[in-house]
């Protein structure tokens, strides 16, 4: 099979409304594997992180989203980091958690994965 990245981007957030658990919902219909994430809130907040959820379990968390001018990120050995790439099944459900946000927080994440890669 042919390998491609592909990058998911997600903005969520408005005024009057504070991000928390599961604040947003995604299914994928392909397997992918996920191999960065960077992400940055709308404004400076010292304590925000975001959690990544395969069908409600953290698989990827705490990833630092607390500074506007500098978006945090989270990268796997596939891009030179140290994190382990994160294996999603076709079909599963990807949400995301929101922790610490003030009120009227708006994120930006992005996702960076591969899909159609040989698993077997």
């Amino acid at each position: 099979m042919n390998e491609r990245l592909i990058v998911m981007d997600f903005e969520q957030g408005e005024v009057g409304v504070t991000l928390g658990d599961n604040f947003r919902y995604i299914s994928v219909p392909y397997s992918l594997t996920i191999v960065a994430v960077s992400c940055s809130p709308s404004v400076d907040n010292a304590t925000l992180t975001i959690d990544i959820n395969d069908d409600g379990t953290g698989v990827i968390t705490a990833v630092a989203c607390a500074t506007k001018a500098t978006p945090g990120e989270w990268n796997s050995t596939h891009v030179g980091g140290t994190e382990t790439p994160v294996r999603i099944a076709a079909g599963s459900v990807i949400s995301f958690d929101a922790n610490n946000a003030a009120a009227d927080t708006v994120v930006h994440i992005q996702i960076y994965a591969l899909v159609g890669e040989k698993t077997g």
